[in-house]
């Protein structure tokens, strides 16, 4: 009997860890892809390997042990890996950027808590009774 309890723990726990490499990542804002943690560290670690190896090509270069033609060539791809990295996680951040301000505007405060007046979208004190307004107590 313990055995099987243990059994299916051990299945539970594999289908738990399992799980995200089975699933669509989900779309963010206007249908973007979110980025993951670990998509970006994978995104940012190819644009760093790509800057550095743009780099090491431009030594190479420099030092006569490539041609110009291959130098262009090979400079050309990696400039192009580095860019698809950079487009992928502008896209992510500015639909994060998009996200957060959606959501900080709709915590807006309409109505002071304290006297219930209209409260001006932008303002942080009341206008009728001077009391300061926080985004966290939404009326």
């Amino acid at each position: 009997m313990t055995i099987a309890i243990g059994l299916l723990m051990v299945v539970a726990a594999a289908a738990y860890v399992a799980a995200p490499f089975f699933t669509n990542a989900p779309a963010g804002l206007d249908g973007v892809p979110s980025v993951s943690a670990s998509e970006r560290q994978k995104l940012e670690r190819q644009k760093l390997e790509a800057y550095s190896a743009i780099k090491e090509l431009e030594f190479d270069y420099r030092m006569g042990k490539l041609s110009e033609a291959d130098f262009t060539g090979i400079r050309n791809k990696y400039m192009a890996e580095a860019l698809d990295a950079i487009k992928v996680l502008d896209t992510a951040k500015t639909a994060q950027t998009r996200e957060r301000a959606e959501n900080r505007r709709q915590a807006r405060i309409a109505f002071c808590p304290a006297c219930g007046r209209s409260v001006p979208q932008r303002a942080h004190f009341c206008p009728a009774c001077g009391r300061q307004l926080k985004e966290e107590a939404v009326a």
